[in-house]
């Protein structure tokens, strides 16, 4: 139970940290400062949190991965909203773009990680 919490944490954690990083310098990873990363560690951390909360109450919308990655990419846009201001475009267009990649890489990260886990699990079988 508790390690199935601590999952449904990291992952929309991992998934917004990068995303908020990349949208918050716009796609020039180089540009990227320390502060840029403390951001987007708090964007990320919220996004978590959101989901673990959400968890809690709607556990059987969990099943779907697009529904999935529409949560996880809603959080990152409420996350991204209240840690910092915009860097373009009006008051929510970064938040807006910040949730959108989020939602890609949830979706990009399940179904890579299901051909992978897939892919070992025959593996694995097939050995023994």
């Amino acid at each position: 139970m508790l390690r199935q919490k601590i999952k449904i944490f990291l992952t929309p954690f991992c998934e917004a940290t990068p995303a908020c990083l990349l949208v918050m310098v716009q796609g020039n990873i180089w540009l990227a400062t320390l502060g840029h990363l403390h951001k987007a560690v708090e964007t990320g951390f919220i996004t978590g949190v959101g989901v673990l909360i959400l968890s809690l109450f709607t556990y059987r919308w969990f099943g779907n991965k697009y529904v999935v990655a529409g949560i996880t990419g809603g959080m990152c846009f409420i996350a991204d909203l209240l840690i910092h201001p915009t860097h373009f475009g009006s008051y929510t267009t970064e938040a807006m773009m910040t949730g959108v990649v989020t939602a890609i890489i949830s979706l990009a990260v399940n179904f890579i990680g299901k051909k992978f886990f897939k892919y070992g699990r025959a593996r694995v079988t097939k050995s023994q």
